[in-house]
């Protein structure tokens, strides 16, 4: 017979296993992306090497975000303390989800953040001179990105340390709901503002003297893009603390 402790073991080490295997998807295919894209710019500008390779290493490091978000939630899951023998069958709802929830919000932010990194080292090999500045663009373009990373990142340390403990159903399934709602709904800006992102990079890199103006179109359209992980954000939390 499987008992209440037991239940919730089993769910901290599937949502352990779901965070990282999730997450390393996106990540995975984002840095290996840049690379492919660095090693074209390479074959264009062999002197740039020095440039391109910083860059790479950054935009894959800022890549990496979300499967670090993921160790950790992971790490938690496991070694953390966060089970509760008398926890029920939210616990079981919470620490699934803790783990499920950081996994998918990890997935559209690193696409796009790979996609940025791509193009900027592809502009580099187009625009040598222009590095600093387009990895200046980058940074800011995937920090933008990995905004809603972070909102998956938030849901899943309350749902691992704040989420309201019982045996009621409804409120299980309100917590699953919880976790796709910020779990989905960071796919879309995710990879929306990393297109954003790179197309800017790729702009400046064609027309470099109107930087500003392509930074400042891609502050606008990121922040509109960002509105919907943001609704997300507001509706898992309505589920997780009201329903």
């Amino acid at each position: 017979m499987i008992d209440n402790f037991n239940l919730v073991q089993v769910a901290s080490y599937i949502g352990a296993g779901l965070a990282v295997g999730i997450s390393s998807i996106g990540a995975g295919a984002g840095e290996g992306f840049i690379a492919a894209n660095t090693s074209r710019a390479l074959m264009q500008q062999p002197k740039a090497g020095e440039s391109l390779l910083k860059t790479m290493l950054i935009g894959q490091a800022l890549t990496e975000t979300g499967a670090i978000f993921s160790l950790v939630i992971a790490m938690l899951l496991l070694f953390g303390g966060v089970t509760n023998p008398d926890g029920g069958w939210q616990m079981v709802a919470s620490l699934f989800g803790a783990g499920l929830v950081v996994g998918l919000g990890s997935l559209g932010p690193a696409l796009g953040n790979g996609y940025t990194g791509a193009q900027t080292c592809k502009g580099i090999g187009r625009q040598p001179r222009q590095a600093n500045l387009l990895t200046a663009n980058m940074l800011i373009g995937q920090a933008l990105s990995q905004t809603s990373a972070i909102f998956a990142l938030v849901i899943a340390m309350i749902l691992l340390y704040s989420a309201p403990v019982g045996n009621s159903i409804v409120k299980s399934f309100a917590l699953m709901g919880a976790v796709f709602s910020m779990g989905l709904g960071t796919f879309g800006p995710g990879l929306g503002i990393g297109v954003v992102a790179a197309k800017t990079v790729d702009g400046i890199s064609r027309f470099p003297n109107q930087a500003p103006l392509l930074t400042r179109t891609m502050f606008v359209g990121a922040a509109v893009a960002e509105s919907t992980s943001i609704y997300s954000l507001v509706v898992a939390f309505l589920l997780i603390f009201v329903t």
